[in-house]
């Protein structure tokens, strides 16, 4: 018995996901577009121009996978990104192109005798779902963010409320795209969720068999600077996308209610709201794109708090990192804040509540005495959360059909 896993580019997820299944014997084949070895990263940093690119592409590399058996499209994948690159195309529409490419891998090696069971991601996984249900094999469906159909209630308000701070150039999810959706979940046997919160987002709309696989944290590499941070103004730290559904309009907004005089706030990630917003942001704040890994780490271990005042999530690995940096967490109910926030590793805020999170800004604000006993149990919390866990909880998640499609 044989598990066939895909993910379209890998990330610390999927790695661990696929990482689990090779360590139980159990992985025919992980399908992924590319993932790059050491080699091939050094050779893209000596190309022109692509020494950004490839600081993002360092994260596809995971040596513990590197004689784990793959099914790869580097020519594909290149050619991808050279479009990205030179003609300016849009990452989502590239992005597609390799969820096709896998849907098609999969749905044909999922014919292989061997292979009990089909691992995918939404947006991946009908095909090769399509396909496991005629032979009767398991359908595994692993969603790492909230349940689409949630996610057009939550968005349909939003463009609303936030209606000045959306792009002039906005492309909606196309109509095959979502029924693909539903359609994915319809025939799942099985739903890995990362949060309860996914888990919530599921129930309203399908009865389906939901297992919380909870991710975890490299902690050996986020964490704390070796020495103390620096007295001065508060520093409060956002990573991640800036867009509505991550809450950055919330954030300005309870920014200035909170009116804090001695804080700063920096905002790290790509900026996908409208370009008015970006040049006008309040005082204090200061706005930096993507970095990679090491420099995210740095700006970390130099703040005193993390926001992450997310609309609708999946789980929310920067809080995990940032923990393991030793950052006191403010999130929101619509991420995995429930289930490793308390009152003495942050706070955790109703979705959408600007004055509730301006306040919690002001809170810390005023304790700036508690942020050293905040920061080790932060740590602590985040030590507790291991990606052999969440390897585990897969494991455990899986077995059942592994055994029952055999």
């Amino acid at each position: 018995m044989s598990v066939l896993f895909g993910h379209p580019s890998g990330n610390p997820n999927s790695h661990h996901a696929a990482l689990a299944h090779y360590e139980s014997g159990w992985l025919a084949a992980f399908c992924v577009a590319w993932m790059p070895t050491s080699l091939e990263l050094a050779m893209a940093r000596m190309l022109p121009g692509l020494s950004a690119e490839a600081a993002r592409l360092s994260r596809r590399c995971f040596a513990p996978l590197s004689h784990a058996p793959k099914i790869q499209s580097r020519m594909g994948e290149w050619r991808r990104m050279t479009r990205r690159l030179i003609r300016g195309e849009r990452a989502e529409g590239t992005a597609y192109e390799a969820n096709e490419w896998l849907m098609r891998i999969m749905a044909n090696e999922c014919r292989r005798s061997a292979v009990t069971a089909v691992h995918a991601y939404e947006d991946c996984a009908l095909q090769p779902f399509i396909e496991a249900r005629r032979l009767g094999k398991a359908c595994i469906y692993d969603m790492p963010i909230g349940y689409y159909p949630a996610w057009e209630r939550v968005e349909a308000e939003l463009s609303v409320q936030y209606a000045d701070w959306v792009p002039a150039r906005v492309h909606g999810t196309p109509e095959r795209r979502r029924a693909q959706k539903k359609e994915e979940m319809a025939i799942a046997d099985v739903v890995l969720a990362p949060s309860t919160y996914v888990a919530r987002t599921i129930e309203p709309f399908i009865d389906k068999r939901v297992e919380i696989c909870p991710y975890g944290v490299d902690s050996a590499f986020w964490r704390p600077a070796a020495r103390g941070r620096p007295d001065g103004p508060l520093r409060v730290l956002y990573a991640g996308s800036c867009s509505l559904r991550k809450g950055t309009p919330l954030l300005l907004d309870a920014w200035r209610i909170a009116g804090l005089k001695e804080a700063r706030l920096e905002l790290v990630g790509s900026w996908g709201l409208a370009e008015s917003k970006r040049t006008a942001l309040p005082a204090g704040v200061t706005w930096t794109g993507p970095l990679g890994a090491e420099q995210l780490r740095a700006r970390y271990q130099a703040a005193d708090v993390f926001v992450f005042p997310s609309f609708f999530e999946g789980y929310g690995l920067v809080m995990l990192e940032a923990m393991a940096c030793g950052l006191p967490v403010i999130a929101t109910d619509a991420t995995a804040g429930p289930d490793v926030l308390d009152e003495n590793t942050g706070r955790t805020l109703p979705a959408g509540d600007v004055e509730a999170l301006a306040e919690a800004l002001r809170w810390f604000s005023a304790r700036r005495d508690r942020l050293s006993d905040m920061s080790a149990a932060a740590r602590q919390r985040a030590e507790a959360c291991t990606w052999e866990q969440y390897r585990a909880s897969v494991i455990t998640a899986v077995g059942p059909w592994m055994r029952d499609k055999r």
